[in-house]
Order: C-alpha cells, then sequence, then structure tokens
C-alpha cells in the first residue's frame, strides 16, 4: 500500500474526510488556499500516527519535509 493511500486510511473515519458535505467544503477551502489536499492528509495522518507518544521526535522534520511539497 502506498504512503498517500496509507494516509488517507488513517484520516478516513474522521469527519472532515468521511462526510461528503464536510468534505466537499475542505476541497474548496484547500483550493481557496492553495494546500493540496494530499498535504494536509498527510500531516492530519503523520499527527494522529504520533498522538500517543509523549514526545514525538523528529515530527518537525516530517512536517517540514510534507510542507516542503507545496513549493
Amino acid at each position: 500500500m502506498s504512503e498517500i493511500n496509507n494516509d488517507e486510511t488513517n484520516v478516513a473515519d474522521l469527519p472532515l474526510w468521511c462526510d461528503e458535505e464536510a468534505n466537499t467544503r475542505l476541497l474548496e477551502v484547500c483550493e481557496k488556499f492553495k494546500v493540496p489536499i494530499d498535504v494536509l492528509t498527510e500531516l492530519v495522518s503523520l499527527q494522529r500516527e504520533r498522538q500517543h507518544q509523549e514526545r514525538a521526535h523528529g515530527i518537525f522534520l516530517r512536517f517540514e519535509e510534507i510542507l516542503g511539497r507545496m513549493d
């Protein structure tokens, strides 16, 4: 399974992704502010993966890598 598909699976239960109306609004906001939906999906997925950790070592580097794809 690719990283993008895995990220989508990690957020599939969230209302912004599973509710059709909410997802439509999310896509509109992403388009308005020129934020690729896959970047937002990956950021939320990363946060969910690491939320149980007391210290999320290396998370800021991953944030920079993900956000760097927006350039």
